[in-house]
């Protein structure tokens, strides 16, 4: 037999083998698309992001400053590492839009009078720059106006301090530094109640009183410098000290740049675990498959060795079956991933403004899916073969002698096997007896229940913490924020405007949280006593009060600081006086979103040497629509209102987002745990019913219905499929557990959910796959040919 033969043969082993090669080639395209496709996102995210940023001359760090003369803010720019910096003014304003009684928020920033390449430019989609004329001009951020239907020409009018203003729109744009466009106090983008303004630096001069200020400093930094710049950015805060340094920002903090990052971060996570699964499971059931393959060729091995074929040839050619398969797979994988890739990238188009994020093919992702998924199947085959290839021509020849009548364990118990029918008789000794191969099923199932399970808990985890943190800690209707720092008078004006049932104030002071070599910028928000629209919780839920002195400070924040309840840290206020405060940590609270702090609203006035401050104001509103809209109409007659966050809004908005999105990953996720159930228990079932072929048809020449015959292969699958399912539970939550540790940030957590739901789906998704694969071995029972089967050598 030539070389040619065998390639013949490898050709017809793998049309014999038909439906078990599809079924085997289909979980490693699987894998191969999750690779494909989250390492094709990262790299269009990531490609999208270095270039946005270069256009863009991203900033490094910026200053935040109460006011400071642009003279004395440019000594910054002498700083050893700053490269470059740009001053400007920055504000929040209330947008009134005509016909939109809804509040929406608004920030306004300066950009040069006239055209020239600065740091954190931006980039014209449509219109054009200001055009030089004495008039009021605007840019308005792109998503806010395409949402809005805004077109260059027409007019916005921004509550700028005491004043309505009216600015003809020139051109709408984008930026990197907005990249994920957030409001204040949002965690989702939401352009339809949020938008960025720019304006011209004169204009701003004249409105805010900044005629030679500035409020924020840009800065570029020099690359040795760039990826550490916290003690540059302290020696800033030291030479601006007196002009009110409110915060110094690192790019890695930026809150556009962090979410980007992160997601970026998170795909390169997910991207080695997710198709890792896949693929181990595809190299289990090759393994066994080549190991029942070469079984069954047994006798025709033992002859062409005998004819003179070395065990390297014939090793070899059992190789290219592995490689064929593991080549269907990958190519139909790279094709696959490249499609999700894309349904990927348009769903990050949905959460990140960047002008030129496209699906792009990339040569080296691709080869690597091939790679992947050809190793993994040669892992498989090269295993499963060695076995029959180490027998000698004489004893491979021979058939395979039948293995001694062992006994099972439920057979040493009379009674349990008494109990039992044939056919179960029948179903547990040939698993038992099997038992390595038959491992390898419970294995699979066990992973393809494990992807589902942890695929499942991520919208019940969602779900959960929405319900935590407005139903249980935030329960305010109405958010306001004050432009300044205001006394008593400012709560007892906001506690009379129409519609408001009840008011509680709120003070925010931002700073540095400090415990030996572990520091933290943040912020602690002071609640008065018995506080009822904010209620702090902790792991349980069971609400925390506020302590009389010290800090309730945050799960997240406190694992970052190395802290616990007794501990003391140094907090650092960036305002007000500066003088770094020991205070006691009191307690620890549960917090889905943000780095929290909790304290009394009296004890942190007086941390910073205030009587009674308010920042801010919670409200609980009357729920009808009317006094609703009185009350957005009052406010936006208020200059002090800096910003105003709407609960309901704000959860429909994450809903929107964040919950929808995870909705398709779900199906995906089914659909992907579902071709493992389904090629796992196809594979198990055909190629057992091709060992069994004999043993089958001498029970339907008995008298048995094919229906019975079907039933044995049912119970097998079920058994195999059920243990492997129930082992995968718990090893579901905790891939779950052990995923959201990496995508958590101190944006937003994740928190564990009840996983009884996840665990009832799984199970019925596990059956109603396996019951499909099922079919189709029932359609090959009624299809076999008992003459032939009869024929088989004993």
């Amino acid at each position: 037999m030539s070389p040619s033969a065998l390639d013949r043969k490898l050709i017809r082993d793998l049309l014999g083998s038909g439906a078990v090669v599809l079924a085997i080639a289909g979980i490693i395209a699987v894998g191969v698309s999750c690779f494909v496709a989250m390492r094709s996102a990262y790299h269009n995210l990531g490609e999208a992001k270095d270039r946005y940023y270069a256009r863009c001359r991203m900033a490094d760090f910026s200053v935040e400053l109460k006011k400071a003369p642009v003279s004395e803010a440019s000594v910054l720019g002498e700083l050893p590492g700053v490269t470059e910096i740009r001053t400007r003014i920055q504000q929040f304003v209330i947008v009134d839009l005509e016909g939109v009684d809804a509040i929406i928020n608004g920030q306004v920033l300066s950009l040069p009078d006239r055209h020239a390449p600065i740091i954190n430019d931006i980039v014209i989609r449509r219109g054009g720059y200001f055009t030089g004329r004495p008039e009021d001009e605007v840019i308005v951020n792109d998503a806010f106006a395409r949402h809005h239907g805004i077109e260059p020409g027409d007019t916005v009018h921004l509550l700028m301090g005491d004043r309505r203003r009216g600015f003809r729109v020139v051109g709408t744009a984008i930026s990197s530094e907005f990249v994920y466009l957030l409001g204040p106090g949002a965690i989702v983008p939401d352009p339809s109640r949020f938008g960025v303004f720019y304006l011209k630096r004169s204009d701003m001069e004249a409105a805010f009183g900044f005629e030679g200020a500035c409020n924020q400093v840009v800065g570029r930094l020099s690359p040795e410098v760039r990826d550490r710049p916290d003690a540059l950015l302290d020696r800033a805060e030291l030479l601006l000290e007196d002009f009110g340094v409110a915060s110094t920002t690192p790019r890695r903090d930026q809150i556009s740049d962090r979410f980007l990052s992160d997601e970026i971060r998170q795909l390169g996570t997910f991207a080695f675990v997710m198709p890792a699964i896949f693929l181990g499971v595809a190299a289990l059931v090759l393994n066994i498959l080549m190991a029942r393959l070469t079984e069954q060729q047994r006798t025709t091995i033992g002859t062409l060795k005998a004819l003179g074929y070395s065990d390297g040839e014939l090793y070899r050619h059992l190789l290219k079956f592995g490689m064929v398969v593991g080549l269907m797979g990958g190519l139909l994988g790279c094709g696959l991933g490249h499609l999700l890739a894309g349904a990927m990238t348009g769903l990050y188009r949905q959460f990140f403004e960047l002008p030129r994020l496209e699906n792009r093919v990339f040569p080296g992702v691709m080869a690597s899916g091939l790679a992947i998924s050809v190793a993994c199947a040669v892992v498989g085959v090269a295993r499963g073969a060695r076995g029959v290839l180490a027998l000698e021509p004489a004893e491979a020849m021979r058939p395979r002698p039948p293995e001694g009548a062992r006994v099972t364990w439920p057979e040493r118990i009379p009674w349990l096997w008494r109990a039992l029918g044939t056919g179960w008789r029948m179903v547990l000794r040939n698993i038992l007896r099997n038992g390595k191969r038959n491992a390898v099923g419970v294995a699979s199932s066990a992973m393809a229940a494990a992807l589902l399970v942890s695929g499942l808990l991520g919208r019940a985890a969602l779900d959960r913490g929405l319900e935590i943190q407005f139903s249980l800690i935030l329960r305010s209707d109405v958010d306001l924020s004050f432009r300044d720092t205001c006394g008593r008078g400012a709560l007892l004006e906001v506690r009379r405007l129409p519609g408001v049932d009840h008011a509680e104030p709120t003070l925010d002071v931002g700073g540095t949280f400090r415990n030996g070599p572990y520091k933290k910028r943040g912020a602690i928000t002071g609640l008065i006593a018995g506080s009822r629209l904010t209620a702090p919780r902790d792991a349980e839920d069971r609400r925390v009060p506020i302590p009389p002195a010290g800090l309730a400070l945050g799960r997240t924040l406190a694992e970052q600081l190395r802290v616990r309840p007794g501990d003391e840290l140094v907090f650092e206020p960036s305002e007000g006086r500066r003088e770094p405060r020991r205070v006691p940590v009191v307690a620890i609270v549960d917090s889905f979103i943000g780095l929290v702090a909790y304290a009394d609203l009296a004890y942190l006035s007086r941390l910073v040497d205030e009587e009674f401050a308010v920042s801010g104001v919670q409200l609980e509103v009357d729920p009808r629509a009317d006094r609703r809209e009185e009350l957005f109409r009052e406010l936006k007659r208020l200059p002090v209102i800096r910003a105003v966050g709407v609960r309901e809004e704000m959860i429909e908005s994450i809903r929107r987002t964040i919950v929808d999105t995870n909705a398709a990953a779900t199906v995906m996720m089914v659909l992907f745990a579902g071709t493992i159930f389904f090629g796992t228990t196809l594979n198990a079932s055909l190629v057992g019913l091709a060992e069994r072929r004999r043993e089958v048809a001498t029970l339907l020449v008995l008298g048995y219905e094919r229906s019975a015959v079907s039933r044995l292969f049912l119970r097998e699958t079920l058994v195999i499929n059920s243990v492997g399912t129930l082992l995968g539970l718990p090893l579901g939550q905790a891939l779950f557990w052990a995923l959201m540790q990496t995508a958590q940030t101190d944006s937003f957590r994740i928190p564990m959910a009840d996983p009884s739901a996840a665990f009832a789906w799984t199970l019925v998704v596990g059956l109603a796959f396996s019951l499909a694969a099922h079919a189709v071995v029932v359609r090959s029972i009624g299809r076999l040919d008992l003459q032939e089967s009869m024929r088989i050598r004993e």
